[in-house]
């Protein structure tokens, strides 16, 4: 309405009046193969009007951009077992969330605070590689145990 309002009247815009005006807008570079302009980001909280209860753990059918995963409830989530800041074990009543990569200790605290809703395995033909220092998911597996068989 502002804009409008300084069109009509002849006013100079908000922009002009404060000195700033938006650069244009110019999509950033891609690198060869990459789907996703966005830079990876291996775990993150999306807000949502509710609380957030659940966490959404996605890795890719090999070779492909097909994601697939599993959402689990926090309330199901026992226990958080890890080997130094390389690998942390899942543990849910009916399956091991087994992910790997590099710099995950921060994903530890905040899983164990509930501060994530989502965590996603790096897939370069989806977004540009990570630098060297960030955290990266590098493979996530899913463990459920063998039904025994009835003798």
């Amino acid at each position: 309405m502002s804009d409008e309002f300084d069109q009509v009247f002849g006013r100079p815009s908000f922009t002009e009046r404060m000195g700033r005006e938006t650069p244009p807008l110019t999509e950033p570079e891609r690198p060869e193969g990459a789907v996703s302009s966005e830079p990876y980001k291996p775990y993150g909280f999306m807000p949502s009007g509710t609380v957030g209860e659940c966490c959404d753990v996605q890795r890719w059918v090999d070779n492909t951009e097909i994601a697939e995963g599993i959402e689990f409830q926090y309330r199901f989530l026992m226990q958080i077992g890890y080997v130094g800041e390389e690998q942390l074990r899942l543990f849910l009543p009916d399956c091991i969330v087994v992910i790997e990569g590099r710099f995950l200790r921060d994903l530890r605290k905040k899983l164990a605070r509930r501060m994530v809703t989502y965590i996603q395995q790096f897939n370069p033909r989806v977004w540009p590689a990570p630098g060297n220092g960030e955290p990266v998911v590098t493979r996530i597996d899913i463990v459920r145990p063998e039904p025994t068989a009835k003798r």
